[in-house]
């Protein structure tokens, strides 16, 4: 194919301009490499501790209302959520506000009373403990777990009592008997206490809070909820719900990044097609040549675009080992993060995905071929007489 030998030979003629083109593709696939490995790592690692640190669906009281939002009945509805299709575990919690104190420090935590085997089905709180054990829960009636930070604001370790007060409620010891750390700002506002005993605190019997769901899968969470109001009556939030402007925030930044892709594609685009466009006007006498020899207007074209081909892929190819070693070395140096600003994130996440490295190759392909199409135009173009002559 003689348009292919053409264009090889019209690449290594100038090799200047080629390693530049070259060059300004591969920055800008390493680039964007880069930059989507962050946006997946922080994109999955986002939904991995939403899901993972909340239940996926939260059943509470359609009513709701001061004093009536309680779940009556929990556990006749616990065991008929149980039975439901995608359904792995149920937990009943009762949920109060509260101040816990040591000494001279206080804390207003979010107190809940849960059965610790369901919870943990539910939530995995066991993986996070860091001190204690927490189905010791289950055989203290005045035991609580309480989160690393709210153990450090009120300097308190395993084994020290903690006085729970509630106005209008008294207040009552309690020993802590564990202390988790997930990482979210649930450390320093949640405490757990024993169901029985939150209901005795708060002077409450036989309700529950609410009802928290584990499902097998995660996405499926919405329809789940769902199929619960329909059977149940009561009100079903899934996480996603729960969570909808932190999804449509991820959503809108993905929009915005993949403007920003295309702004850096087409910044190595313009580098071809100034190579291409310098290859053109430097072998206008050439071209007139083959014209004159008989080449088709479609042969200048498919030369032009093989040029554009050919450095794209050398592009591509560099490019991708560039953007992998850059996100390897980004992956093994731990970058800190502002929790309060990326949802609780300490460290940058990185991932590297297969279809990262695919979206930028289609994609760079993609600018290769039309920043190609008009220096392979302007060269189809040439009059073959005037370019012999004006050369």
């Amino acid at each position: 194919m003689f348009e292919l030998r053409i264009a090889l030979r019209h690449i290594s003629a100038r090799k200047r301009l080629t390693f530049f083109a070259v060059f300004a593709v591969a920055l800008a696939i390493a680039v964007i490499v880069v930059l989507m490995s962050m946006m997946t790592g922080f994109t999955d690692e986002l939904i991995s501790t939403t899901v993972e640190n909340s239940p996926h669906i939260v059943v509470s009281s359609p009513i709701q209302k001061q004093n009536e939002n309680y779940v009556h009945f929990y556990s006749y509805y616990s065991e008929q959520i149980a039975g439901m299709d995608g359904v792995m575990a149920v937990s009943p919690v009762f949920v109060g506000q509260a101040a816990i104190s040591h000494k001279d420090n206080a804390k207003g935590v979010s107190l809940n009373g849960i059965d610790p085997v369901a919870e943990d089905a539910v939530m995995h709180v066991s993986d996070h403990i860091v001190s204690g054990n927490f189905f010791a829960l289950g055989r203290s009636n005045n035991g609580i777990v309480i989160g690393y930070k709210l153990a450090d604001d009120l300097k308190v370790k395993t084994g020290d009592t903690v006085d729970v007060v509630m106005p209008g409620f008294g207040s009552s010891s309690f020993k802590i008997i564990g202390i988790f750390n997930t990482g979210t700002p649930k450390d320093e506002s949640l405490a757990y206490v024993r169901f029985d005993s939150a209901l005795s605190f708060f002077q409450k019997n036989g309700v529950a809070s609410e009802i928290d769901v584990r499902v097998m899968d995660p996405f499926q969470a919405d329809v789940i909820a769902n199929s619960i109001e329909q059977e149940t009556g009561l009100k079903a939030v899934s996480w996603i719900k729960a969570n909808s402007d932190i999804l449509n925030l991820l959503n809108s930044q993905v929009l915005i990044v993949w403007l920003y892709y295309g702004l850096i594609y087409m910044i190595a685009g313009f580098g071809i097609a100034n190579t291409l466009f310098t290859v053109v006007m430097d072998k206008k006498k050439e071209i007139g040549m083959l014209m004159a020899m008989g080449a088709s207007k479609r042969n200048i074209t498919m030369i032009f675009l093989f040029e554009s081909l050919i450095l794209g892929t050398m592009g591509v190819l560099v490019g991708c080992v560039l953007g992998y070693l850059a996100s390897t070395a980004l992956a093994s140096y731990q970058i800190s993060l502002p929790q309060d600003m990326y949802f609780g994130l300490s460290t940058l996440p990185l991932k590297a995905d297969a279809m990262n490295y695919i979206y930028a190759i289609i994609f760079s392909f993609f600018i290769n071929i039309v920043a190609g199409v008009y220096p392979a135009r302007r060269a189809a173009s040439l009059d073959p007489v005037e370019a012999i002559e004006n050369d």
